[in-house]
């Protein structure tokens, strides 16, 4: 049963888990996974392996900025940010929220709106801030920004109201709003 609903889930984000052949690019190039109990690969591996329990369960799928660098990295195409929002939405049905993942959810939201895409570093320092833990990630912004994993500023985005309207019927598809 467990199998068929992890099947399901990859379904719904186009994802075929035996696609990841554990090259470790995806997390390799990750900016959060110095924080993730599983790693990028480490979330493909229990999809391998049919340990659905242990995806839904860990704070990986809550610390997922989005910025796509694994799915980037990938030499096959695996779309991990699509998996992980699958199984954020199914932990989410199964009341396996984070305390502070709808925080993360509001700020990734407001990002969205403002940028029409992610911009990981306003997301972490509003989260940060949003969630009392100012300093949590200052260790790992000079090396993240070194190596061009982040950028200081976005860039201005071209069609809000276009933005605007997709986030609205994602909201409503997905029953947040």
């Amino acid at each position: 049963m467990e199998n068929e609903r992890l099947n399901q889930l990859m379904e719904r984000a186009g994802v075929r888990q035996y696609d990841c052949y554990q090259c470790g690019k995806c997390s390799g190039g990750c900016p959060m996974a110095h924080v993730m109990d599983l790693k990028p690969r480490g979330v493909m591996r229990c999809a391998q392996i049919g340990s659905l329990r242990r995806i839904l369960e860990s704070n990986t799928i809550w610390l997922c900025t989005g910025c796509h660098t694994c799915a980037e990295r990938c030499p096959h195409d695996v779309d991990i940010p699509a998996v992980i929002e699958e199984m954020r939405y199914e932990a989410a049905a199964e009341g396996l929220t984070r305390r502070d993942s709808k925080v993360l959810n509001e700020v990734f939201l407001a990002n969205i709106r403002m940028f029409g895409k992610n911009h990981e570093m306003l997301l972490a320092g509003l989260y940060n801030m949003l969630t009392l833990k100012p300093l949590q990630d200052m260790a790992s912004l000079p090396h993240m920004y070194k190596n061009k994993l982040l950028k200081l500023l976005p860039k201005e985005p071209k069609n809000l109201t276009e933005i605007e309207a997709l986030v609205k019927r994602a909201e409503k598809w997905r029953g947040l709003k």
